[in-house]
């Protein structure tokens, strides 16, 4: 593997880690407001 292969490899799993960690609060923000709205709804 050569040096330029290296780099694209480091730059490549940077922007999968980046768009798992996004997914992640992506889905803590979702849930949360999920269970937030069906406590709204119960109190109701």
């Amino acid at each position: 593997m050569n040096y330029y292969d290296q780099i694209k490899n480091e730059l490549l799993n940077y922007e999968i880690a980046k768009k798992v960690k996004e997914y992640s609060l992506n889905k803590v923000e979702l849930k949360t407001k999920f269970n937030v709205g069906k406590m709204l709804i119960a109190r109701w």
